[in-house]
């Protein structure tokens, strides 16, 4: 489905791809195995931030440190998870990315281009934050979109489902979904009354 990204692994043996069809769904991606003896931070060492973003597109100066991105990645995580299960984010979640959003918001001035048909508005510090906290609270404010956000049933890696009957089920059929498929041909290949 999609490339493995050049990230230094320290020596995890999984890859990182961007599959999540979002910027903002990708950067919440940046940990395998969120919550489990398996995680993984794909942003130790730091420098991989700056391989993502380019691999992901932002051409955004990166401005916070990476502390405080990893805040907004956790943040991105517990809401997105929390729509793609079918609940509702925390209230206190979703007021700290409204404040985010907000301050992102107000740093903006509206432009209107020599030769454009439309102003636009254009970031005065255009941080990777602000980018990730504004493009968020729109996500959140689009029913259609929110209803498309999935996670992994094998990693919990975020996407957006995009297919006709909302039918995808892993972040990648040829890593988790053949991990998944491995699984159930083992179990039914078994004799039973085996045991482990």
């Amino acid at each position: 489905m999609a490339d493995a990204l050049d990230l230094k692994t320290r020596g995890y043996p999984g890859t990182y791809k961007l599959i999540g069809g979002t910027t903002v769904l990708d950067f919440a991606n940046l940990v395998s195995y969120r919550g489990t003896s398996r995680a993984h931070d794909w942003l130790d060492p730091a420098t991989n931030l700056r391989r993502w973003a380019d691999a992901a597109g932002v051409p955004t100066a990166l401005g916070a440190g990476t502390e405080a991105l990893r805040d907004l990645r956790e943040l991105l995580a517990r809401i997105f998870l929390a729509v793609a299960d079918g609940e509702t984010p925390d209230a206190s979640d979703i007021e700290r990315l409204g404040a985010f959003a907000t301050d992102a918001a107000g740093r903006r001035r509206l432009d209107f281009a020599d030769g454009a048909q439309a102003a636009s508005w254009v970031p005065r510090r255009d941080s990777l934050l602000d980018r990730l906290a504004l493009d968020a609270a729109e996500m959140l404010t689009s029913p259609e979109t929110l209803r498309k956000i999935s996670a992994c049933g094998e990693c919990r890696w975020l996407y957006l489902d995009t297919t006709r009957n909302h039918s995808r089920r892993w972040c990648d059929p040829a890593d988790c979904g053949n991990r998944a498929r491995q699984r159930r041909h083992y179990r039914r290949s078994r004799p039973t009354g085996a045991t482990r």
